[in-house]
């Protein structure tokens, strides 16, 4: 095990302890130009655990912008000097980091940013750097944490080394993984992201789940339109004298099975005028508002009763009801 050694940073009186960890498998074919330091929380390993949230990445991405230089990706932490140094004395860089930025648990696979949560970096790396990760000569890298005593919290970094020894558990891959492997597997992971909030679903759930919820959802919203339409189109032919109350609920089973059977039947219904009347009735404008919210207020009952399984997750019968209502009264 590595050894941990004491660091008192005199800026602002931190008792940190300076940690070599070795982390995530790099290469199977590729160098990649951004990388995992660390992922979200608490992080276990054989040489110490620490945290990572949002207070832990800004004091490091803070630190590192403060120091203004680019951090070095070295080769088995030779740059710490000491037991890591090399036999010729000297510390190559396999690359350098950028940039460090941090991607919370629920920023992971939108608008680009990576699948998994965590303390990221981009990295320029040397030409004998991407040769020794396309070989796969080395596999994992490993940073150098600077962890607060008082809590465990990462407050930077002091450099960061390609090696062969993991420590930090459960660390997935960067490359070679499934989620780098796959050609647009970060799309549908954040695809799968957005889904899981406008389904109010907890975002521990599997991609199973979230398209089970999403098919019901868009069936319920397919059912919804049809029961719009159908009401539309029921009230339209009261409203024009072509269909009577008594018929109403033929009509509208009709016009929810089969649309156009219903009209093709209006289109050939006659103009209905009682005895004494010479021309057909003329539905009052208040009468006929008043008609086609009762419609869409039936209508609706009927469809939250018929599909109250899903329904109930999402809202009341009342709320379902008053939502149908709303959107024929505006119109």
């Amino acid at each position: 095990m590595q050894d941990k050694m004491d660091e008192t940073r005199s800026d602002d009186r931190l008792q940190v302890e300076r940690v070599a960890l070795e982390a995530s498998t790099l290469g199977q074919e590729e160098a990649p130009r951004r990388i995992m330091i660390s992922p979200w929380g608490e992080v276990k390993s054989s040489a110490g655990s620490f945290v990572v949230d949002e207070e832990a990445a800004g004091l490091t991405i803070a630190a590192f912008t403060e120091h203004g230089t680019d951090l070095p990706v070295d080769y088995e932490h030779q740059t710490l000097g000491g037991a890591y140094s090399s036999p010729s004395g000297q510390a190559p860089a396999a690359g350098w980091i950028k940039a460090l930025s941090a991607v919370p648990p629920g920023a992971a696979g939108r608008e680009g940013a990576p699948a998994e949560a965590g303390l990221w970096a981009d990295v320029e790396w040397t030409a004998e750097a991407r040769e020794k990760l396309r070989s796969k000569e080395y596999r994992y890298l490993s940073p150098v944490a600077l962890v607060r005593r008082s809590d465990r919290r990462l407050v930077g970094l002091h450099s960061v080394a390609l090696t062969n020894k993991p420590a930090i558990v459960g660390m997935r891959p960067v490359v070679g993984s499934d989620a780098a492997a796959a050609p647009g597997k970060e799309a549908q992971a954040s695809a799968a992201a957005e889904l899981r909030e406008v389904l109010s679903l907890d975002q521990a759930a599997d991609d199973g789940v979230v398209l089970v919820a999403a098919a019901e959802r868009i069936r319920t919203l397919e059912r919804a339109e049809s029961i719009r339409q159908a009401t539309d189109r029921v009230s339209q032919a009261m409203s024009a004298g072509r269909l009577t109350a008594a018929q109403k609920e033929w009509a509208m089973s009709l016009a929810l099975r089969d649309p156009a059977e219903f009209d093709r039947w209006l289109e050939a219904a006659p103009v209905v005028v009682p005895l004494g009347r010479l021309s057909p009735p003329r539905v009052d404008a208040v009468e006929g508002k008043e008609a086609s919210r009762r419609a869409a207020e039936s209508a609706a009952r009927a469809e939250w009763r018929a599909n109250r399984q899903v329904l109930e997750k999402i809202c009341t019968e009342e709320a379902y009801v008053a939502a149908a209502v709303r959107e024929v009264s505006a119109r």
